[in-house]
């Protein structure tokens, strides 16, 4: 193998000026060519066995913080769930009321009175108009039952059309 001198450039002082109280000399560098494509490198078993359980070890920290993290979000995700149900259960609670109230105030029997006078133009019934339903006995002749199930021919009253 050859070798061969080689002379690099310096920066530019002045010449009479030594550099740091040193004279200036001039500095070789050899440049050696070393060829080692022909070597092999030892596989060290022990290393990499220890590398590859370094390795798993490390595997093994980071998918138990994965999980670690993986339950913490789901439970602030759960216990967001459950404050907005809680409150769409507040807000169905507070229809429910209204809706009870409607029913209640619609129902009112003065109410329905009220609107079968003013609208259908319905009237109270005489009492020769009201039939009793399931009476055994015959009404006496000075009470307000006077009306029975019997039509003029002292037949029942059929039923339907």
């Amino acid at each position: 193998m050859a070798t061969a001198a080689v002379t690099l450039p310096k920066t530019r002082r002045p010449r009479n000026v030594p550099a740091a109280g040193r004279a200036s000399f001039p500095e070789f560098y050899y440049v050696k060519h070393i060829d080692n494509s022909r070597l092999v490198r030892e596989v060290d078993t022990e290393r990499r066995r220890e590398c590859f359980s370094l390795l798993g070890l490390g595997i093994l920290v980071f998918l138990f913080v994965l999980l670690f993290a993986y339950q913490h979000f789901e439970c602030v995700r759960n216990g967001y769930q459950i404050e907005q149900f809680k409150a769409e259960s507040a807000v169905l609670e507070e229809q429910n009321h209204q809706l009870r109230l409607e029913q209640a105030a619609l129902a009112d029997p003065e109410r329905i009175d009220t609107l079968a006078r003013t609208r259908l133009g319905m009237v109270t019934p005489k009492p020769q108009q009201v039939i009793q339903v399931g009476g055994a006995e015959p009404a006496a002749a000075g009470s307000a039952e006077l009306a029975r199930n019997f039509s003029a021919g002292g037949g029942d009253i059929s039923h339907g059309p």
